[in-house]
């Protein structure tokens, strides 16, 4: 999954690259703010949009999803303290 993403993103003109970048940045909004419901918490302002733009930075320098994932919430949580 990972390689597929990054192959995706790596492999596409810059308007493209653009366009599913875009993409994934709002699955991973829709997927932080349904985590964010699920645990009955109201994120403070920016946070969703800082957590995935940090996930698709780390997924486009090679990270894997996981590592991403870990990483972004790590940073989050120390830069939104909820």
């Amino acid at each position: 999954m990972v390689g597929l993403v990054v192959g995706l993103l790596v492999g596409l003109s810059p308007a493209s690259r653009a366009s599913e970048s875009n993409t994934i940045r709002s699955f991973c909004l829709a997927a932080f703010e349904a985590a964010m419901a699920q645990a009955g918490k109201t994120p403070p302002e920016g946070m969703g949009p800082s957590t995935c733009d940090c996930f698709l930075e780390q997924v486009e320098q090679g990270a894997g999803i996981n590592q991403a994932r870990d990483t972004c919430q790590a940073e989050a949580a120390a830069r939104f303290p909820l």
